[in-house]
């Protein structure tokens, strides 16, 4: 009896030995798979490059998990465009990978520097860009014909604009242009000015230091804008904002920048100013945008739903 209540004891501190000396060889292993989304493959590799992208970009928050899920994603948008048959063009990524050079004022030469500087395997950018436009061929391919709006929906929709109140926004900007200092060291600088507004500094003699806009000798403040004229995405942020506050630094073309509103006032309605064929063009594009967006949202949540993901 001792001997086989012997032998069971060595067999238990045997396994667990092995399988404590497995668990460090394993998470050791950078190639070793975290999860699978549909049996596509995400390794900690993936999930460690694609951290190391966002802390390049500037993201905040918890990296890893956003790195994660943004991976997550990432396969059910490349698997859904693979169902649909959609395809890139030969040099398609490069183009990708340029505009998203350009639009931050930087060459691919700069591009390639911050990659080889962080750490990051080009392949790694590429997959980022890749998954973003084949999801864009999606959700056109799905989705276009319902979101773009008809002449009858931009009728109503300028009816009602002709009858509301304009908000106008009084607003300050700090602009800084990635050209200058790289866009790692700029989104570094923008951080830190942030922090020191937070702390009362005075935005508008920040903005005559470091500011590269036009508007820097004024102390940053831009002309009155109605707040139906700003994109979607920056007008969010801004309305959000109480007189006197100012947002984290947000991606702008060539840059970043730092908004502070100053007032909101509320202007009576101009018919004649919404109805002009520019008006009625970029309302068009508005509604698109925001319906193509809603569209996109809940299919990747349906995507996502679906999806069998395992966590290994």
């Amino acid at each position: 009896m001792r001997t086989v209540f012997a032998a069971k004891v060595l067999a238990t501190l045997v396994t667990a030995l092995v399988a404590a000396w497995a668990a460090p060889v394993r998470a050791a292993n950078p190639f070793a798979p975290a999860l699978t989304v549909n049996a596509s493959v995400v390794t900690e590799y993936d999930i460690a490059q694609r951290t190391k992208l966002l802390d390049a970009l500037g993201a905040t928050g918890d990296l890893h998990k956003l790195a994660v899920q943004q991976l997550t994603e990432d396969r059910v948008k490349v698997q859904a465009a693979k169902a649909l048959g959609i395809t890139l063009p030969e040099g398609a990524i490069d183009s990708g990978v340029n505009e998203f050079a350009t639009n931050r004022g930087l060459t691919m030469d700069d591009v390639n520097e911050v990659l080889a500087v962080r750490g990051i395997d080009r392949q790694t950018m590429n997959d980022f860009v890749e998954s973003g436009l084949l999801w864009r061929e999606v959700l056109s391919t799905r989705f276009r014909a319902r979101a773009m709006p008809s002449d009858a929906d931009l009728d109503q929709a300028i009816a009602l604009e002709a009858k509301r109140p304009r908000e106008m926004l009084n607003m300050a900007e700090i602009a800084l242009p990635f050209a200058e200092r790289g866009e790692p060291e700029t989104v570094k600088l923008a951080n830190e000015l942030y922090a020191q507004i937070a702390r009362g500094a005075s935005f508008g003699a920040l903005a005559q230091q470091y500011s590269r806009s036009a508007t820097a000798e004024q102390g940053g403040v831009l002309p009155p804008v109605a707040a139906t004229q700003l994109p979607s995405d920056f007008r969010t942020q801004v309305l959000l904002l109480r007189p006197g506050q100012s947002t984290r630094p947000m991606p702008i073309s060539g840059g970043v920048a730092l908004i502070k509103l100053l007032s909101i006032k509320q202007v009576p309605p101009d018919a004649k100013a919404v109805n002009t064929p520019e008006a009625r063009e970029q309302l068009r594009q508005q509604l698109f945008s925001a319906r193509i967006a809603n569209f996109g949202q809940g299919y990747l949540q349906e995507l996502l739903g679906d999806a069998l993901i395992v966590q290994k």
